[in-house]
């Protein structure tokens, strides 16, 4: 009854907007509100299955004390929730010369049933779009851009297009978006040396997938 009264009459979670409703959830995820992250990763996954139905997803978006900070994002276009290719969890920006390490960190992502952009399996999709435009909406809209940064990285015309891309989304956003993964110690601009990073030279793909998938709140 104190429930009831709580989350009916209170809240007025049957008939508040999607935000507020969202927000709720957020809380509910909250560390003040579980015992640890492992009972936040278990509502988290019954509640994402009714969720993606309407296009949202609950996924860790940042940490404070270590502890998991969960945030809803939208990745639908529509109310029914019919998928938005244009919407991923996770983009990959990175160069050729880099892909054998990182193709091996895309299947590992899609094996898991993570949306995420890889170019390899975007040829449908980028079959016939102006790649500039398309490509600048991709890096402006993914929840995460891991950026596989090397020397050959810092040279090339279209990884330099996504950083670009990226950068602006992550001034957007005011919190973890880029996720700098370094082969080498290459500066490039706008990436601050104090950004966090994962060094590839003592990282196996494999790994650096799992981490990936932590991140996103999918423990492994």
């Amino acid at each position: 009854m104190v429930y009831e009264f709580l989350l009916h009459e209170r809240l007025d979670l049957l008939s508040c907007d999607d935000n507020t409703f969202l927000r709720f959830l957020e809380t509910c995820l909250h560390p003040l509100a579980v015992a640890d992250d492992s009972e936040a990763e278990a509502l988290a996954a019954p509640l994402n299955e009714v969720l993606e139905r309407d296009g949202y997803r609950l996924g860790v978006a940042e940490r404070i004390s270590g502890r998991a900070i969960y945030r809803a994002a939208e990745l639908s276009s529509g109310s029914l929730g019919v998928s938005n290719p244009d919407v991923y969890e996770v983009v990959l920006s990175f160069a050729g010369e880099e892909r054998a390490y990182v193709e091996v960190v895309a299947s590992r992502l899609r094996d898991a049933d993570v949306s995420c952009f890889y170019d390899r399996y975007e040829d449908v999709t980028l079959w016939g779009k102006d790649l500039v435009e398309h490509l600048d909406k991709v890096y402006r809209s993914a929840r995460f851009c891991v950026m596989f940064i090397s020397r050959h990285y810092a040279e090339k015309v279209w990884p330099n297009h996504e950083r670009r891309s990226a950068l602006a989304r992550a001034v957007e956003e005011k919190g973890e978006y880029i996720l700098p993964a370094r082969f080498d110690d290459t500066e490039v601009p706008g990436v601050r040396k104090t950004l966090g990073y994962v060094d590839l030279r003592t990282k196996k793909p494999a790994d650096l997938a799992d981490m990936i998938l932590r991140k996103l709140g999918r423990g492994v």
